[in-house]
């Protein structure tokens, strides 16, 4: 398979793959409230439920210890999709000229297995436990544990195991169901760089936070996609860093802005040891550079019962030209627009009935294939927000296009853009 024909395929799969997310009602269980407390819209996460994270899964009001919680408390929580997918995708390669493929139908719905909270006060835990399907296994998606205001200060918290990177907007709890953010995962055409931003890592995170969370860091040293390629004290290095800062204006209009900037500088090697022709894993050397650097603005405007909220974000990436075949080092630049509203609430216990959502994705690329342009929109309607379960009916349209990465045109063999839709309609399920 040529490396068009992968980038194409690769388009397909962020297409018809559901993006896990985070969404754990065992804590409302625990603290006796509803999801809202903590979620404008389960599973966007409001101004408290950001400090609830950032604490280690605390409140600091005397119930997060587990000796203060019945026994009869599980901390386990279940999220699974049912829902109708049809994708038409466009210049797929064939015997003959280029086809357009159409598919449909309710596929298997994955499962996650979530657990997560506290082991005593400043030490806390994630595990989650997702697939379960035909074509993926149940396998750990998170796995770590925390250890939260070292020396007595919520500046000094550290994490270490498999991992999600600290993002503009998280890759595991998105709204989106059929489309993840294009940029986080972007290479130039060819490149053997395999580190994805929106994929979880193994490693260890530093981060700290002001009392509101309005000031947040976070850094991080990770091998990068769990490369072992690589010799030495840390195999295939990553370091990432990101750090925010939020204004609460006190203006109805715009209650609040967030800025934020970050950056990631990683190191592959380039060449190895082999037996039989075949790299040694451990035995690489001649590490090349790949960094990762941008910024995001993100607010609020309106009424926080009735929020409409947006963030755009902007990537820069380059790669030494070893690490891509070329001549010359590669780029590319991408970003996001995001918006999600709330149109009114009820007096309920789901408060939140209605939750309408868009986003614009593109990534262009210095040389080669590849450009991606693609729009997502849809609803979710909530039927239960409440402190056992969550219950949604999530309708969503996708589509894009990426910049020749399909089969070659009969009439000039130049290679083809590839043009995606899908739809989805269905229910998820959080318990």
């Amino acid at each position: 398979m040529t490396v068009r024909s992968l980038r194409a395929a690769g388009v397909l799969s962020l297409l018809i793959l559901a993006t896990r997310a985070e969404a754990i009602p065992a804590f409302a269980r625990k603290y006796g409230t509803s999801c809202s407390a903590c979620h404008v819209a389960w599973p966007i996460l409001n101004p408290q439920g950001q400090l609830f994270r950032d604490n280690g899964y605390q409140f600091g009001l005397g119930k997060d210890d587990p000796v203060t919680v019945s026994n009869a408390y599980v901390p386990f929580a279940v999220r699974t999709t049912a829902a109708y997918q049809g994708t038409r995708t466009t210049h797929q390669a064939s015997d003959g000229d280029p086809v357009t493929t159409r598919t449909g139908g309710v596929p298997s719905p994955g499962l996650d297995i979530l657990t997560a909270g506290t082991i005593a006060r400043d030490v806390s835990f994630l595990v989650v436990v997702a697939g379960f399907t035909p074509d993926e296994p149940g396998g750990v998606e998170s796995g770590w544990a925390r250890l939260s205001n070292l020396g007595g200060t919520s500046w000094l918290n550290v994490k270490a195991g498999k991992l999600e990177l600290d993002q503009p907007a998280s890759s595991h709890r998105p709204v989106t169901m059929t489309a993840g953010y294009a940029v986080y995962g972007a290479h130039p055409d060819g490149s053997a760089v395999a580190f994805d931003l929106g994929e979880n890592q193994v490693g260890v995170e530093l981060d700290g936070h002001s009392a509101r969370s309005t000031t947040r860091y976070a850094i991080a040293l990770v091998s990068a996609n769990g490369d072992p390629g690589s010799s030495g004290v840390w195999s295939s290095p990553l370091v990432y860093g990101h750090v925010q800062q939020a204004f609460e204006l006190g203006n109805p209009v715009l209650p609040w802005v967030r800025v934020g900037a970050l950056a990631a500088l990683g190191w592959l090697p380039t060449e190895f040891a082999t037996d039989a022709g075949e790299p040694i894993p451990g035995t690489g050397r001649a590490h090349k550079r790949y960094a990762r650097v941008g910024g995001e603005l993100s607010g609020m405007l309106g009424y926080p019962s009735t929020p409409f909220l947006f963030t755009a974000a902007y990537l820069y990436g380059r790669e030494d030209a070893a690490l891509g075949g070329g001549t010359e080092a590669n780029g590319f630049q991408g970003g996001f627009v995001e918006v999600n509203w709330v149109p009114f609430s009820d007096v309920a216990y789901n408060a939140t009935p209605w939750l309408l959502f868009g986003r614009y994705d593109f990534v262009r690329y210095k040389t080669g294939p590849g450009n991606v342009d693609g729009v997502t929109g849809g609803a979710r309607r909530y039927l239960a927000m409440g402190p056992r379960a969550s219950l949604a009916i999530h309708a969503e349209v996708h589509a894009d296009r990426t910049r020749q990465a399909g089969a070659p045109s009969p009439s000039s063999g130049t290679n083809l853009d590839v043009e995606s839709q899908t739809l989805m309609l269905g229910l998820d399920f959080a318990y």
